[in-house]
């Protein structure tokens, strides 16, 4: 035990227990915890499953003694080691010492201005009893290589912009670890990285719970992560504890989307007699396609192109998807053109070289490790992000070539929480675009964020609501009709579906997929779920440290991969079977 207050708990009695819990909005309206019950022994990992909007993450801040902005405990009681979080004597005892928590965003809990050693410093001198420099670096040195990162000074002197993706989330860990707690909350801690940075993340996760002297909550979308580490999952739904137990197979996904290319459907987890019978060899939007894009591989001298080669990809090839029901708009004769593009953040530059060329009304999808590039090749394409050299433009055939900052081309962000105001209502956050991009009046700007709402399956009754009011299917959809609110020709699409669990995830991308075909939208999709590129995306280019190394077709670059790198993301991507060591 790390803390006095764990001293009355005995390995019999419930380390974490709640009863009857109930949370919703201050403003009043359905709950969003209803009557949910939770108990926790010492040395126990329960799971929490449930799709987006059940409850899981607030159900997870409980314990910590938090509640989200707009929302109020309505009834019900929370204990951890026999202290209650809400009171602010049990939270100072409680927070860092006994309870910890880790979250899927590293930038939530890393401080941009501080060095990393400097960061864990502080955490180890006000969570333990180590107050001696020697001890504390001894300490902090301790808590890196437990985490499986480099200890010396030169790492330590390492600022967060200077961390992949990876490395932060596992910092993010050593943190929670400096107090030696008792309870770790761990609220998806995979889920914004790269299939071969969360099987490792996955994998350090199950070794630091498998001593059975720590208990956890793990929220996970997951269901087969959860079965080889948990000992108990409960599932959530609509807020109220629905079930519990093991899982031992996945839990049901969204309805079947697009049939996928013969042999990609290995990717997507369909055997190859369903891949046969969904379609054959045709590839999703593929139908009518004109002819095969050109890669040129500069200086590669005719053999496999190098982890550091330079690729210039023209994507130009084939025709926009077939039209079929509810198509209204043809994609306008442009293209999104990228020439030699650089970027840097600071010192350090992150892409180099980047040329490619998306034909309008097709979607592409950029794909590769953690720290390759992606989001700052996303903020470029969109305008966010002044390059260090070459450009970006779309291309209106026939009308000369404009520039890409604007309408043209919009960002939907990963975090949608992040991006909508949380103190504006979902009213003001269209109206805002529509009535300075669109200078529509305002009635007629009203009746348009009505429509938006509409085309992204939400009714108007969501617009007096705020953003901490909504699910994460629910906010990622505002943030989808504040975009088109802007009448984009090119939607750059960051992670969109990171944090939401499958059922959802499959929901936003088949919406995707259904504004593209009605607007004529050509959609540039980051991402990192390997299955995602497979169902939606006509061509697939893949980033390594800033640079293309490969691309073309997704039949042909996700069915025989040429790069080591998209060879090891779909080696991960196809692994079966636990990603964790089983419990001792």
């Amino acid at each position: 035990m790390t803390d006095d207050a764990c001293r009355g708990v005995s390995g019999a009695d419930p380390f974490v227990e709640v009863a009857g819990l109930t949370l919703g909005p201050v403003a009043g309206g359905p709950p969003v915890l209803d009557d949910a019950a939770l108990e926790v022994r010492l040395g126990q990992v329960v799971g929490v499953l449930g799709r987006s909007g059940s409850g899981k993450s607030s159900l997870a801040h409980s314990l910590l003694g938090h509640v989200r902005p707009g929302l109020e405990v309505r009834r019900g009681t929370v204990r951890v080691a026999g202290l209650d979080p809400f009171e602010r004597a049990g939270a100072r005892r409680l927070r860092g010492r006994v309870v910890s928590f880790l979250g899927q965003d590293p930038a939530s809990s890393l401080n941009p201005a501080l060095r990393i050693g400097t960061q864990l410093a502080e955490a180890v001198r006000l969570r333990t009893s180590a107050r001696r420099a020697d001890d504390v670096r001894a300490r902090v040195e301790e808590l890196l290589l437990s985490v499986r990162l480099p200890a010396d000074r030169a790492f330590r002197r390492r600022l967060p912009r200077q961390l992949s993706g990876g490395q932060a989330q596992r910092v993010a860990l050593a943190l929670a670890l400096a107090g030696r707690p008792s309870l770790l909350v761990l609220d998806e801690p995979t889920s914004s990285l790269d299939t071969v940075l969360a099987a490792g993340m996955r994998t350090l996760l199950g070794e630091v719970l498998a001593g059975g002297d720590r208990s956890a909550l793990l929220v996970s979308h997951d269901p087969a992560w959860l079965a080889s580490v948990a000992d108990d999952v409960i599932l959530l739904d609509a807020g109220r504890v629905a079930g519990g137990g093991v899982p031992t197979e996945q839990a049901p996904g969204p309805e079947p989307g697009p049939a996928l290319p013969r042999g990609v459907a290995s990717v997507a987890g369909e055997s190859s007699a369903e891949a046969e019978a969904s379609g054959g060899e045709e590839s999703v939007g593929m139908a009518g396609s004109g002819g095969e894009p050109s890669v040129e591989v500069a200086g590669s001298g005719g053999e496999s192109p190098a982890r550091r080669s330079s690729v210039r990809v023209e994507l130009s090839g084939g025709e926009p998807p077939a039209s079929g029901p509810g198509v209204r708009a043809e994609p306008s004769a442009g293209e999104l053109a990228v020439r030699g593009l650089d970027a840097a953040h600071g010192r350090v530059r992150v892409l180099r070289d980047v040329s490619l060329t998306v034909r309008a009304g097709c979607c592409t999808a950029v794909v590769g490790p953690s720290g390759s590039g992606k989001t700052t090749l996303a903020r470029c394409l969109a305008g966010l992000h002044r390059p260090a050299r070459g450009g970006v433009e779309w291309r209106e055939h026939g009308d000369g070539a404009q520039d890409a900052g604007g309408a043209p081309v919009q960002l939907v962000a990963q975090d949608a929480r992040g991006a909508l105001n949380p103190r504006e209502s979902v009213r003001t956050a269209l109206l805002r675009p529509l009535t300075g991009v669109g200078r529509r009046p305002a009635r007629d700007a009203e009746h348009e964020a009505v429509r938006l709402l509409g085309l992204v399956g939400l009714d108007a009754g969501v617009l007096a609501r705020r953003p901490g009011e909504l699910s994460g299917g629910q906010r990622q959809r505002v943030a989808l009709a504040r975009t088109l609110a802007a009448r984009p020709r090119v939607l750059v699409c960051d992670e969109i579906t990171s944090a939401l669990d499958r059922e959802t995830a499959g929901e936003i991308l088949a919406l995707l997929g259904s504004l593209r075909r009605t607007l004529g939208l050509t959609v540039v999709m980051v991402t990192h779920d390997l299955t995602a590129a497979a169902r939606h995306a006509e061509r697939v280019v893949v980033l390594d440290e800033g640079r293309v190394v490969e691309a073309g077709p997704a039949d042909r670059v996700l069915v025989n991969p040429e790069h080591p790198v998209t060879r090891e993301l779909l080696a991960f991507a196809v692994r079966s079977g636990p990603l964790v060591p089983e419990r001792r």
